[in-house]
């Protein structure tokens, strides 16, 4: 009798867990104010648009999208941490269309690395779309560098994972990227850096892991916050010969559209 009020008491004490957490769950749902209250009123209304908030800066200059104290988001140390020399900051919020998102769609959307191929950059001076990586694929590991299949939707939210990519950029070549995804209580967040040198017109301009892209997704209360960074080194000599600025944010660019496409696709599985 004493053993079954024990396994009984032991039981309830998990279920009232389980139900107390699920209820902080339910109610963590957090508004961009909650995450960015410091933005003014025309900020957050080009963060409703397609294009969102963007700003490139130098080392020299400091970001200026950064989330309240309490948000428990700190991206810009991490792309600071590798003393880039030009930076790109973009904040965006998705609209879901009335569907309810969670991180696991998230984590879904940005599986698709096959996809990053399909988007261009649209250009307003050539009013056309401009072809930025002509092939993406997802690759076995860092050292195995065989082509594999995006894996189908996962039905569960791992903690962390990491996924080695191949993208053929069509000015600098071949980028192999290393991505590490981690869940958080409200969010995930997608680090990418490059795990081998990167090299324009067959020299080399940017060693390994000096480039960066992070990007932290959360479901809001208005849609889905995409809130990224990205940063590369490149030596002043190499830098006065191409437009970094202009290079790192097509490229940024087209990855916050390709996510917050697959986004979208999430949605229309709702």
């Amino acid at each position: 009798m004493k053993s079954f009020r024990k396994i009984a008491g032991i039981s309830c004490f998990f279920l009232f867990t389980f139900f107390s957490l699920s209820s902080i769950w339910a109610q963590s749902s957090r508004s961009i104010d909650d995450i960015f209250p410091n933005l003014t009123q025309n900020e957050k209304t080009r963060v409703f648009t397609n294009e969102g908030l963007k700003r490139n800066f130098e080392k020299n200059e400091s970001p200026q999208l950064i989330p309240g104290a309490n948000s428990g988001i700190d991206l810009v140390s991490i792309v600071m941490g590798k003393s880039p020399s030009h930076i790109i900051e973009v904040l965006v919020v998705v609209p879901s269309g009335g569907k309810e998102l969670d991180r696991l769609d998230a984590y879904n959307a940005i599986g698709r690395i096959k996809n990053v191929k399909d988007h261009l950059y649209f250009s307003g001076v050539q009013n056309n779309g401009i072809v930025i990586f002509k092939d993406s694929t997802r690759l076995e590991s860092a050292k195995k560098r065989n082509p594999i299949s995006d894996p189908p939707p996962a039905p569960a939210l791992p903690f962390s994972e990491t996924v080695y990519m191949r993208f053929e950029d069509a000015s600098y070549g071949t980028l192999y990227l290393r991505g590490n995804v981690f869940a958080g209580l409200h969010g995930i967040t997608y680090d990418m850096t490059n795990f081998a040198a990167v090299r324009f017109l067959f020299f080399p301009i940017m060693k390994e892991e000096k480039f960066s892209a992070i990007v932290y997704i959360e479901p809001v209360r208005e849609g889905v916050l995409v809130y990224g960074m990205s940063g590369i080194y490149i030596p002043g000599i190499v830098a006065g010969r191409i437009n970094v600025s202009s290079d790192i944010e097509k490229r940024f660019t087209v990855l916050v559209s390709w996510l917050t496409d697959g986004l979208n696709a999430q949605a229309e599985t709702r």
